[in-house]
């Protein structure tokens, strides 16, 4: 029988070894994530990328090893050329690469319309972005593995301050973090041109400065990272908090533009950015006032791209949540409610908190005026999209782009009134407050100073009016929205309150 039945004489197949297991991502990954790292992992992109930084570097210590060598006591000094050669090498990778690989990850699906398809698979918008960018930080993460073992060899040449370098190391994979959400974010938006401006032009800036400036505060960088003082521990945290944020921000931007208008989005948005700018100014404000005023100021211009931007339209489903709260729900939803009239009222509540947070810290009249010239300037572009383009679609690309055309004229005229310290100029485009800057800093005795806060505190006030006043009647009509919610609440009351009950 058994010669005649070879299958009861065959032993059971083994299981496989656990190594042998080891093909392919574990079930309890993101299938969004398993998808682009997939894909990713395959580009020409990232395999170019790994191994020119692979050659760079061996080539680079096979050259210094011999030299240090024979140098002896000179090796400290080769070592720390050879740790800037390393950063600004790993620099270049993961924070110009790597973020440019985000540029089209949105985009694209969008152009072959597959937003859709994936919805269907139960994906939401939220893990549609998180996982492409999670993707490209995990890749810029496997060149943080194949540099760090470069880095740590540098430790045999002496000089080295390996705790602070590795804290660099990974404070430079953060920023990476935070810059690939802004351009997978950006990806989601609707204008090409500024998409390609935006990222390119601040590519070619930051590849720049890696180049030419890195390597020169380097050493600063590692005595603040060395966590000696407490000033410069807070700083970093305070860099740390802000690359967090961003990170955050950015990637609620790329699902906003992908997620129905049955999804509210905007009312967790705006908590956690008014939670993390009062937290930072106030755990700054102990070390470094202007700091704190300048970290405060960055979270509401983030903010604000999204505020003064967000689509008005949003179905009354979203109205529900807010009205079973009663009263306080209803007034809530006046500034809480998606739509960038609401999000117009937020940024005004958002400008009073942070005075009121400069009164109760450091009422210094430069404060104030660093204040109405940064909440000014953030207000022009909102004012000007009001007067000309209320009705755009496409709100945040015209936004963006007229804050930065602020920027670049403010610069240009910082330049002008440092050659011709003409004041004359400057209150000419007084209607842009970020000019003023120049006068700004002088004592507060001075009448120039004086004169900047007056009227940056007028221009500011004046774009707030206008704003509010072209916002109100968009908050008035939200009544219409919560009577039809109201209506479906009181239907479902009803239902459970039946006779039968």
């Amino acid at each position: 029988m058994a010669e005649n039945n070879p299958a009861a004489t065959t032993p059971p197949e083994l299981p496989p070894l656990p190594i042998e297991r080891v093909n392919d991502f574990p079930d309890r990954l993101s299938p969004m994530l398993v998808k682009e790292l997939r894909q990713g992992l395959r580009t020409n992109t990232f395999v170019i990328l790994f191994l020119v930084l692979q050659g760079l570097l061996a080539t680079i210590l096979l050259i210094t090893t011999p030299v240090a060598a024979s140098e002896g006591s000179a090796s400290g000094t080769i070592g720390e050329v050879v740790s800037k050669i390393v950063f600004c090498i790993y620099a270049l990778g993961i924070l110009v690469v790597q973020p440019l690989r985000g540029i089209s990850a949105v985009a694209t699906e969008i152009k072959q319309n597959t937003i859709d398809l994936m919805v269907l698979t139960r994906l939401s918008a939220w893990r549609i972005v998180y996982g492409k960018w999670l993707s490209i930080v995990s890749q810029s993460f496997l060149i943080v593995l194949a540099i760090l073992p470069y880095l740590i060899l540098r430790y045999f040449f002496g000089g080295m301050q390996l705790f602070a370098e590795l804290t660099l190391m990974v404070y430079l994979f953060i920023i990476s973090g935070a810059l690939t959400a802004f351009t997978v974010g950006m990806s989601a938006t609707g204008s090409i041109l500024l998409r390609g401006l935006v990222v390119v032009g601040g590519s070619a800036v930051m590849m720049g400065y890696i180049l030419f400036g890195l390597h020169q505060q380097i050493p600063m960088f590692v005595e603040v990272l060395s966590f000696s003082r407490s000033d410069q521990s807070l700083t970093a945290l305070a860099i740390l908090a802000i690359a967090a944020y961003a990170s955050y921000f950015f990637l609620e931007i790329g699902t906003t533009a992908i997620a129905p208008t049955s999804e509210n989005r905007a009312t967790r948005k705006r908590l956690i950015g008014l939670v993390i700018m009062v937290g930072s100014y106030l755990l700054l404000h102990t070390v470094d006032p202007d700091l704190a005023l300048t970290t405060a100021l960055i979270i509401a211009g983030c903010m604000a791209l999204d505020l003064f931007s967000e689509r008005s339209q949003f179905p009354s489903v979203i109205c529900r949540r807010f009205l079973r709260m009663g009263l306080f729900g209803r007034a809530g939803g006046r500034l809480l409610y998606p739509g960038w009239a609401t999000g117009s009222l937020f940024f005004f509540a958002l400008a009073l908190t942070l005075l009121l947070l400069i009164f109760l810290t450091n009422p210094d009249p430069r404060h104030y005026t660093y204040a109405a010239i940064g909440l000014g300037t953030l207000a022009f572009p909102a004012t000007m999209i009001q007067l000309f383009a209320r009705d755009s679609p496409n709100r945040f690309s015209i936004y963006l782009t007229l804050l930065l055309l602020c920027f670049v004229l403010t610069a240009i005229l910082s330049e002008l009134y440092r050659v011709v310290p003409e004041k004359l100029l400057l209150w000419v485009f007084s209607f842009i407050p970020t000019v003023l800057l120049p006068l700004a800093g002088q004592p507060a005795s001075s009448s120039d100073q004086s004169t900047a806060l007056l009227l940056a505190s007028i221009v500011t006030g004046i774009y707030f009016l206008l704003i509010l006043g072209r916002s109100l009647p968009r908050v008035a009509a939200l009544s219409r929205l919560e009577a039809e919610a109201l209506e479906y609440l009181d239907t479902q009351d009803l239902a459970e309150v039946s006779p039968d009950n």
